[in-house]
């Protein structure tokens, strides 16, 4: 009998109104005693780290843990800089999408176990894979495209980009099917909602 992989317990960062996408690289301004002390546990460990989304009125929690999203994006620490007071300057590189459950232990900043998220096939067809470049052109941003940029990383990218709310952005990000959010987006950039708050 095969034995049960233990849970994997990671670095928890709750950021208000922050979602970070598989790969983006985000800068952190890391100035709070207790995540000082986590920046120097992912110095000596693996570096990942989970970025978890709050939202709306639980940003009131911030100082103690403010309750996180349950889909977040699982990172890793790509480079740092020590200020000379104990500060640190980070970038996270986002690797994955991962589903969070809050973890109690013996550490100063939170934690939270890491399941994995197995995102079943979908079929993205030539003409939506067209539809997202051109809807990512028509914003005109500076964006690199590489030949090659799969469905879900155009998808991932056209979130990042198109003016809407950060709880629109999330339920985007959370949406498990690739298709659907191929769907989702392209839509919502198509009608230009204009009423939707952009970050």
């Amino acid at each position: 009998m095969i034995p049960e992989a233990r849970p994997r317990i990671l670095p928890l960062f709750p950021l208000p109104d922050v979602i970070l996408f598989p790969g983006q690289i985000l800068p952190l301004h890391i100035f709070e005693s207790r995540y000082r002390q986590m920046t120097r546990d992912l110095l000596d460990n693996s570096g990942e780290i989970i970025l978890g989304t709050v939202l709306g009125k639980d940003q009131k929690q911030l100082k103690e843990t403010a309750p996180v999203q349950p889909i977040a994006c699982l990172g890793r620490l790509q480079q740092y800089q020590t200020l000379d007071d104990g500060r640190f300057l980070v970038m996270i590189m986002g690797e994955k999408r991962v589903r969070i459950h809050p973890h109690i232990g013996h550490k100063l900043y939170p934690e939270a176990r890491v399941e994995e998220l197995l995102e079943s096939p979908t079929y993205t067809s030539d003409q939506q894979v067209l539809s997202l470049h051109e809807a990512i052109l028509s914003l005109k941003r500076d964006v690199d495209l590489p030949e090659g940029t799969s469905a879900q990383q155009l998808s991932d990218i056209l979130t990042m980009i198109t003016p809407m709310s950060t709880e629109q952005r999330y339920r985007l990000f959370s949406t498990p099917s690739l298709a659907e959010r191929v769907e989702m987006v392209l839509e919502m950039q198509s009608t230009g909602d204009e009423d939707a708050p952009s970050d």
